[in-house]
């Protein structure tokens, strides 16, 4: 803390049935946006300290972070995500390309995929099939060629990668969020040092087809259908959903959310928060969904659950040093190209080399260099692709015609 902030600290002892928290009491700092107009489409977040980190009773995942109290001062944070048309307005403005249209190719969920985007993909994942590497998928054409933007303009764009995102923020005067600013903002109005925590922005009801849907997540066998009960099949508008207390859409699910946070320096990874319209409430498959929901990818990762939201400091604001999250110094080994998540493709030069191989010796010579390299993928051609959806949806409807005349003679007798 800087010396002028005039912030007592003093350490608490945590009861023994929670972790330990790293807990700090201070003086509140008036803010300074009073004297500052809002910048459009944003929204004012209040310097505050409350406890980060995964609830004590939650369900454990690898990225989950201990609870520490931690501080932000205050800033301002788009109301929403970024959208199609903000972004295109971007690219008028300054012609820039995003990495997927350099690379070629982005990720694609094999059921959000056109039948053009099917058609061209050559590749998936062994881990996770149901991603598709798709040529021609980026922001314009988010589910690969033959889809569009024009009716989407409202819609998060995606394709995004932590340097496009890096670069719009530069662009509109504004950047990224940190990881505990971005915590911040999605806890508000619950986030206190002193009042336990709420695992979403509307408090601790959980999303389920028992209680109202306030958040794009996916109902359904993962990842064969999306029944669709939140309203929406893939993503949904930026605006979807009651914003929260604080005037925020969308914080959670829909589209996961880069931060300027290292996610491990040691691994060239960027933390993402808030979870997509692929993951569960309750972790049944993917992510399970809270405030603490987070995970790590490379700088130039993008796919079509992957987007992000500008934050601003506020002009007048004290010049402090809030103490953020102290994370763990233990280095976190990064995972080899194409190993683990799908989207932890293992950068550009991993993208670059897979294309060219692909080019010059085909479907046979790639899956024979993935083999030898232990990369965990296997190559699958358009039309062993196209059988596999086929093979999948006559189950689905076969299971389906079983269950009605099983229905039916219950009710015969």
């Amino acid at each position: 803390f800087s010396s002028s902030s005039a912030v007592a600290m003093t350490a608490l002892t945590p009861p023994p049935s929670s972790r330990a928290l790293r807990v700090l009491l201070a003086v509140a700092i008036p803010a300074a946006a009073a004297r500052e107009e809002a910048p459009p489409g944003m929204v004012h977040i209040t310097g505050a300290q409350f406890v980060m980190g995964a609830e004590p009773d939650a369900q454990k995942l690898r990225d989950d972070l201990e609870q520490q109290g931690v501080e932000v001062q205050e800033f301002w944070l788009d109301a929403t995500a970024v959208t199609n048309e903000a972004f295109r307005g971007f690219r008028k403005a300054t012609g820039y390309k995003t990495e997927a249209e350099k690379f070629g190719w982005s990720f694609v969920l094999e059921m959000q995929a056109t039948d053009e985007a099917k058609a061209r993909t050559n590749a998936t994942v062994k881990e996770a099939p149901h991603w598709l590497a798709v040529p021609g998928a980026w922001w314009r054409y988010p589910q690969g060629p033959g889809s569009g933007i024009a009716d989407r303009l409202d819609y998060p764009v995606v394709h995004i990668s932590f340097n496009d995102a890096k670069e719009y923020c530069k662009w509109a005067g504004k950047r990224l969020p940190t990881e505990t600013e971005w915590e911040s903002a999605a806890r508000r109005p619950y986030a206190s040092l002193t009042s336990s925590q709420k695992a979403y922005p509307w408090g601790d009801e959980r999303p389920s087809n028992d209680s109202e849907w306030r958040l794009n997540l996916w109902q359904g066998a993962f990842p064969h259908s999306d029944a669709a009960l939140d309203g929406y099949a893939g993503l949904a508008p930026a605006r979807a959903y009651e914003p929260s207390k604080v005037g925020l859409y969308n914080m959670l699910g829909n589209v996961w959310e880069w931060t300027g946070t290292w996610y491990a320096k040691s691994s060239g990874q960027r933390v993402l928060r808030g979870g997509s319209y692929v993951d569960s409430p309750d972790g049944s498959h993917n992510h399970m969904v809270t405030c603490a929901t987070r995970m790590g990818n490379t700088e130039d990762s993008s796919g079509d659950n992957m987007g992000f939201r500008c934050a601003k400091a506020v002009e007048g604001a004290p010049k402090l040093s809030p103490r953020g999250y102290q994370y763990s110094q233990v280095k976190k080994k990064r995972p080899p190209p194409g190993v683990g998540d799908p989207l932890k493709d293992g950068g550009k030069a991993a993208q670059e080399l897979v294309q060219a191989i692909a080019a010059k010796e085909g479907a046979e010579g790639l899956q024979k260099y993935m083999d030898r390299m232990g990369m965990g993928a296997d190559v699958m051609m358009a039309g062993d692709a196209q059988k596999k959806t086929e093979e999948r949806k006559r189950r689905m409807m076969e299971q389906a015609e079983a269950a009605a005349k099983a229905a039916e003679k219950a009710a015969e007798k």
